[in-house]
């Protein structure tokens, strides 16, 4: 019954990674293109876990998630400060090129 599970974990797993790619590559707002990283991700995170369950070593792929979480959040951490500072100080707008194309014309 166990290895019912295993399959969808895997599934589930590329399901989030490939959301988070799509995510990344539709979107030219910067927020909804960190918040699609963060998607794929916890992909990536689902991942490195299941990889520990099946090869049966728990604690390597914990540790694994763990140190890849700390990393993760203080990568965030500093592109939302780089990214907020662009705007406050008026450098970028937005990424969008529909917005770009109109703001052109004018």
């Amino acid at each position: 019954m166990i290895f019912l599970v295993y399959p969808l974990v895997l599934l589930s797993s590329i399901a989030v990674i490939t959301l988070g790619v799509i995510g990344l590559l539709i979107h030219r707002n910067p927020i909804r293109m960190l918040l699609s990283l963060e998607v794929s991700f916890n992909g990536v995170l689902l991942l490195l876990l299941y990889s520990g369950w099946v090869v049966g070593k728990p604690v390597f792929s914990s540790s694994l998630a763990l140190f890849a979480i700390a990393i993760s959040s203080s990568e965030l951490a500093l592109m939302v400060s780089i990214i907020m500072a662009l705007f406050r100080e008026g450098y970028m707008k937005t990424l969008d090129q529909n917005e770009l194309e109109v703001e052109e014309e004018k």
